[in-house]
């Protein structure tokens, strides 16, 4: 396991910001990324001879704990799933607040041949536990500086465009095979708006299956939720859960981005065998990404199956 010790980076971010509510904080400093971004948009996913790749981060274990410090989001679990050699987990304390730092580079995974990511990971509710009422349910405040972007000549809402990057997403097996052995059932993307080459916002999607196992333009789309601006503390809440029973069971993921709800219904609900949530940095196909979080809490209630 690698020593944090003599890895902390110490990230700036702005020596002023505004207060418009508890929910909302904007930071000073505006960063760019994106097309004109330093780094290339190298789209491989496994680093074989990368530049963006330092020694120091080149965990030979990819999962690990913080020691740098007191470790603000290990109130969810203090495993650390890091699967990129660009930077690990750090932590950086603004407006006497303390953040977790999740921050990727496009072609920077070099643990496996999936998209870069630095993530934990909730407790999971499985088969014998997921009966009415039963749910995992994370919650806490999302910062956005940037997110992965590349250009394409896929529309914004096609499943096929590759700009953005996932900050948090609801997991869950289910029966009768069909797609990743892991699925995610819905993953949050924030896809960066420029002005000039500043990402000055990001609009929020929820990326869903249609079906079990879904994959592609066929087994997923794309919902528009909402916008968040640059830079600007949002709170956040997933929750991933089942009612009823038997026939009449009902599996859904239910997000709240502020003070509004995005609600879901999961299909085939009499399928699902397990629920969890992840949250962090995930996908990068350009670019760089940098998402903080913090106030970070999980609950999981297991009501057993009768």
């Amino acid at each position: 396991m690698k020593n944090k010790l003599s890895k902390l980076i110490i990230l700036p971010l702005g020596l002023i910001a505004s207060c418009s509510s508890e929910n909302e904080i904007t930071f000073g400093e505006k960063e760019t990324s994106g097309s004109n971004s330093t780094y290339s948009t190298n789209t491989l996913n496994k680093v074989t001879n990368n530049s963006k790749c330092f020694d120091q981060f080149k965990n030979t274990d990819r999962e690990y704990e913080y020691t740098a410090g007191f470790d603000v989001n290990k109130n969810v679990n203090k495993i650390i799933d890091d699967r990129t050699c660009f930077a690990d987990y750090s932590q950086t304390t603004f407006n006497n607040r303390t953040y977790g730092v999740y921050k990727i580079a496009a072609g920077t995974n070099h643990i496996d041949d999936l998209q870069p990511r630095i993530e934990r990971t909730t407790p999971s509710i499985n088969s014998n536990d997921i009966g009415d009422g039963s749910y995992v349910r994370f919650t806490g405040y999302v910062t956005i500086k940037r997110a992965g972007h590349l250009s394409d000549s896929y529309d914004r809402d096609d499943i096929r465009d590759k700009s953005g990057t996932y900050i948090a997403q609801a997991k869950g097996k289910h029966s009768g095979g069909g797609g990743s052995a892991d699925p995610a059932i819905c993953l949050i993307v924030a896809k960066p708006i420029f002005s000039g080459s500043t990402q000055v916002s990001y609009d929020i999607y929820r990326e869903e299956i249609t079906e079990r196992g879904g994959s592609g333009v066929t087994g997923r789309q794309l919902v528009y939720l909402t916008n968040i601006p640059a830079n600007t503390r949002k709170f956040f809440k997933i929750e991933n859960g089942f009612t009823g029973s038997g026939t009449s069971r009902r599996h859904y993921v239910n997000v709240r981005i502020g003070a509004t709800d995005y609600n879901w219904d999961v299909p085939s609900p009499e399928r699902a065998l397990q629920a969890k949530i992840r949250f962090g940095a995930y996908r990068c196909h350009g670019g760089e990404a940098e998402i903080l979080w913090d106030g970070v809490n999980k609950v999981v209630k297991k009501v057993p199956t009768s």
